[in-house]
């Protein structure tokens, strides 16, 4: 089917309609579209999660809802029933006598009646009920995902701090697509608007920028807002000051503090954190140069593998420079950071100078391949 539309803002404007009109799988089809146009997009990400969402409050196990919304396409004409449901036998039962002429034929067709089955009744409720009545709220509850993506999906809206009218409509749009109450959003808003306020300053400070009175009022930042993230600001221009920033991840507080001792007398700016977990919300509005990190953190806390791996999911942060940390000099934990992609691995007790070496050239190795790049 050759469709009109051609922008990713114009799909999107589709799938919302056609969720709220109840067509899931036709919603899905311009999802799978816009993935097309771009395989990161925020937006898409969380549509997708969205559906896939409603999906599962019909009925749908997790793994058969995302199954179908792969692979749902553009039908040419929006309806309650999908064309091959709707090519189904209304009474599946009478087919039997109907093919029942060729004996030899039998076999192979009485399976076939039960395998359409299926198609049909789950199809059918996808279509019926999943539509978002207007100013009300799903009670379907969302994922961590959901919430997640929803999150992306503002912070690419306010990154250069402004929200246009149609940014605006699209935001509530894709609200009440995704069920989040006004208490929930303005949450969600608020943390976003200060993270884009921390990045902007980074930006601004490489560019020699030292008054952010602009930044404030750009990302509408209230005078109690401001006192409370003074430190963080305060940290980041630290940071920024430095031969570079490292953040060190270890669960005993007393290695913490000598490895911060080590790093700040070499002119480093570190800042530190005692689990996989508050890392990854350090994260959030600091950006290291460099990362040193333990593998054994006490349970429930993820190991120094599991952030790796979510570290390196981050787009920003996959040439940066990881090193592994243990106390325990087992081959067979080396192994298996080397086989992740860690680009060194050090061991305790931790000797200051190859410390420091190992950090030197970690970070020349990463600013000659930035400059190559």
């Amino acid at each position: 089917m050759s469709l009109p539309l051609k922008s990713v803002g114009d799909y999107l404007r589709m799938a919302d309609k056609e969720i709220k009109s109840g067509n899931l799988e036709n919603a899905m089809g311009y999802i799978n579209l816009v993935f097309q146009m771009e395989q990161k997009s925020v937006y898409a990400k969380a549509y997708r999660e969205r559906i896939v969402s409603l999906m599962e409050a019909q009925g749908l196990s997790r793994i058969d809802a995302e199954q179908r919304a792969y692979r749902a396409t553009i039908m040419e004409t929006p309806s309650a029933v999908p064309p091959a449901a709707a090519q189904l036998p209304v009474q599946p039962k009478q087919s039997a006598p109907v093919t029942s002429a060729a004996p030899k034929q039998a076999p192979s067709i009485q399976p076939a009646v039960p395998n359409t089955e299926p198609k049909k009744s789950t199809a059918a409720p996808l279509q019926s009920s999943a539509a978002v009545p207007s100013g009300k709220f799903s009670p379907i509850r969302r994922s961590a995902a959901a919430s997640e993506a929803y999150k992306s999906m503002l912070m690419e809206i306010w990154k250069d701090g402004s929200v246009s009218p149609d940014e605006q409509s699209r935001i509530d749009s894709m609200r009440e697509t995704f069920a989040i109450t006004p208490d929930e959003h303005s949450v969600i808003e608020k943390d976003v608007r200060l993270m884009c306020y921390l990045h902007s300053i980074r930006e601004e400070w490489r560019k020699g920028v030292t008054d952010f009175s602009q930044q404030r009022k750009r990302f509408l930042i209230t005078d109690h807002e401001q006192l409370a993230i003074e430190p963080r600001v305060f940290q980041l221009l630290q940071s920024l000051q430095s031969n570079g920033s490292v953040l060190v991840l270890d669960d005993e507080a007393p290695f913490l503090t000598i490895i911060k001792s080590i790093l700040d007398e070499g002119g480093y700016y570190c800042f530190t954190a005692m689990t996989g977990e508050e890392g990854l919300l350090l994260l959030e509005t600091m950006t290291p140069d460099i990362v040193i990190c333990d593998i054994n953190f006490s349970k429930p806390n993820m190991s120094g593998f599991a952030f790796y791996e979510k570290f390196r999911s981050i787009d920003k942060f996959l040439t940066t420079p990881f090193i592994f940390l243990s106390g325990l000099d087992q081959d067979v934990l080396v192994r298996t950071g080397k086989k992740l992609g860690a680009d060194d691995y050090l061991f305790k007790p931790i000797d200051a100078e190859m410390l420091m070496a190992t950090i030197e050239g970690q970070l020349k190795r990463s600013r000659e391949l930035k400059r190559a790049i």
